[in-house]
Formats: structure tokens, sequence, C-alpha cells
């Protein structure tokens, strides 16, 4: 008999307990009949200022359009580069080709697979305007060095915090430390909404209002019949915006969970010697997701599989070796190369139980010769 299936995350168990209250705002706003950009939205946006420390943030369709918006917002001119990470999601390239901007990838360090500082000065150009920071897999990167090599240098700096909401470093939470970040709010988030969503926040007032524009046709409202630039539409709908004014409230609480799941991983993978991603010095990760190095990852997911237990890669082709990169290939990315091949997230979230984490522990210790 098959054992019971461990999802790689366990949506209907995380939002369980937000169903009734959920479904009752749903009447409301069928009824009320506002379901674009209405008073959930303007809730949830001053829930996010209170929570993140910051004095603006705009609610957005998903944290792709932030990522384009935040970099439209900067007014970067055609060609500029902006050093950022191929160890991501493929939308923070996208974001910087759409803004017709050059994306310039950093290797990440071996130890925390962040963007490693040390290596910026070596792709700084005449041209270079701008870093986006990806904060990956809950983990801050080294801030305070960023920030003095963007102001030396006299660049934007561009948070995404899509995996890291509420991570801090020395004592400060991220997305506060440069010129603009971006969060998504996709559903396995850590804050995740039951469709596609994501946020803009910001401590200048300037580049909010142009946020703003880009963000509703290039007019402050739908009240104002001049629409002062070439905007699009990425307005977060009401739904999505009633449902994450639920959720955010427990953000902090999750996180706490998160943490102490983590030290049980952590605890795990050392006495099994499994190479896992630490947490730099000084930084309090919101553990989004939790990977584990392995060399032979591809088999090991397949063991874990035979057993009912779902685990994915985070992420398996580095952004400058997919086509639609494949003229920025290069040579200069070996541990992002390398890490690709190896890297297995485990299912993780608020809710697994023991049993379950012991589970996925008892297969890997059978077969650890593929580790």
């Amino acid at each position: 008999m098959t054992k019971n299936k461990i999802k790689f995350v366990d949506l209907g168990l995380v939002n369980r307990k937000y169903k009734t209250k959920y479904f009752n705002l749903i009447n409301k706003i069928y009824d009320n009949s506002s379901f674009i950009k209405s008073n959930y939205n303007h809730i949830l946006e001053k829930q996010i200022c209170k929570i993140f420390k910051c004095k603006y943030s705009l609610c957005l369709n998903s944290g792709t359009d932030a990522l384009i918006i935040a970099l439209k917002s900067l007014g970067l001119k055609n060609g500029d580069e902006i050093l950022t990470t191929s160890n991501t999601w493929i939308s923070s390239a996208y974001a910087i080709s759409l803004n017709n901007c050059k994306p310039v990838f950093v290797d990440i360090n071996d130890k925390y697979l962040q963007m490693d500082e040390n290596l910026l000065k070596k792709k700084l150009t005449k041209r270079t305007k701008a870093i986006m920071v990806t904060h990956l897999y809950g983990n801050p990167s080294k801030m305070d060095y960023i920030c003095k090599f963007a102001k030396k240098h006299k660049l934007f700096i561009i948070e995404d915090i899509a995996q890291s909401q509420l991570a801090r470093f020395k004592n400060k939470i991220v997305g506060n430390f440069g010129d603009i970040a971006c969060m998504s709010f996709y559903p396995s988030k850590n804050i995740g909404a039951v469709g596609d969503g994501g946020a803009i926040i910001c401590n200048s007032k300037k580049f909010f209002q142009k946020a703003t524009l880009f963000a509703n046709y290039g007019s402050v409202n739908f009240k104002d019949k001049d629409h002062k630039i070439v905007g699009f539409n990425s307005r977060m709908d009401e739904l999505q915006a009633a449902f994450l004014n639920l959720k955010i409230k427990d953000l902090k609480k999750n996180n706490g969970v998160r943490k102490k799941l983590a030290k049980i991983y952590d605890k795990k993978c050392d006495s099994l010697g499994i190479r896992r991603i630490h947490v730099m010095p000084q930084a309090e990760s919101a553990y989004y997701v939790y990977p584990i190095i392995v060399k032979k990852r591809d088999l090991l997911m397949k063991e874990l599989k035979k057993e009912n237990i779902y685990s994915q890669i985070h992420y398996e082709i580095p952004i400058h070796l997919q086509t639609a990169y494949k003229k920025t290939k290069r040579k200069d990315l070996k541990i992002t190369e390398n890490i690709s091949k190896n890297i297995l997230s485990l299912p993780f979230y608020p809710g697994i139980k023991k049993k379950q984490i012991e589970r996925i522990f008892e297969v890997i210790q059978k077969n650890k010769f593929f580790i």
C-alpha cells in the first residue's frame, strides 16, 4: 500500500483557517460590486506599510509586474546595465529586459547562495545604473556591503523580496535598504494569495507616485481623465486583496513556525551530513523553502517520489542558460551552474507534521549514497 502523499506545500492545509471568513468577504464584494482596487486594496496597502515598516505600498496584479513597474519608476534609459543574479526565477531578468535594459549576471557565494557581493566590482561598467538584489530562499543578502557599494558608484538598488517577506539583516526588514522593493503573493509564498498578486514598497514619495501612474494606465485613478504618461493595467482585484488582508495578519507567527521547522531540518541534515544553505551572520531568514544540495539530485528526487514525497528544484536552469538569454551565456557563473545541478527543495510549510518530516529524512537516509 502506498503511504500517504506528502505534498511539496499543502496549500489546502495552510489556507484552511481562512476559508469561512474569506467566503463571507466574497459575498460582500459580490454584493458591493467593487471588484478592482477598492476598499480591501487600500486596507492591505496600509497593513503592508505597518508590518514592513515602510512609508508607501502599492498593490499590483503580480510580482513580475511589481519588478517591471519598479524599474520603470526609476527612469532608467535604454541600454543601462543592471547587476543581478542568474540563480532565481526568470521574472527578474524579464523585468530588466522589458525596460530595455541589460541584465548583467553576478555569481553567487557557495555558502549562502546569495549574490556574491565581492564580485560586484568586476561587473561594474560605465553603463551600470542599478543592482537588483534577490533575497532568495527567504535569506537576506549582505546589504551593508551592497548599499555601501551602490552609494559609492551612484547605483539604484531594487530589492526582490518575493521569497523573503519580513526577513531581516542587522535587524532591519529587507525591502527597506534600497530605493524600491518588490514582493509576490503567488499562492506558495509566505503571504500567498489564491491567485496572482504582488506589491511594491518604498520610502520615496517620488518613486511611489511614478509607480502608481505606470500601474494605472498612466493616471492617478479612475477619476483622473488626463493620462499623464504611457502606462498599463496592473491593479490587484478585491478578491485577492480581501484574502491577503486575512493572511498577512499571521505572517509574523507563520514565519516563527517556519523558523522552528528549519531548526528541525537543520539538525536532521547535519546528523546525516547533508549539505544545506546557511543563514548569513546578523541575518534572519523568512524560510520560504528548505533546499539541500546533493550530488545525485535527480535520483534522490525519484526515490522520494516513489515514496509519495514530492520535492521541487529552485532553480533547475539558471537564467543565463535558458533559450531567452542564450546570447548572455557566461563562463564566470560556475557556482550558479553547479548549484542548479544539485539543489533540491524538500516539502516545507507551516502545518507539516513531525511524522511527515521523519518520513522524509528516513527516505533520504535510506538513499544516503545519493548525497
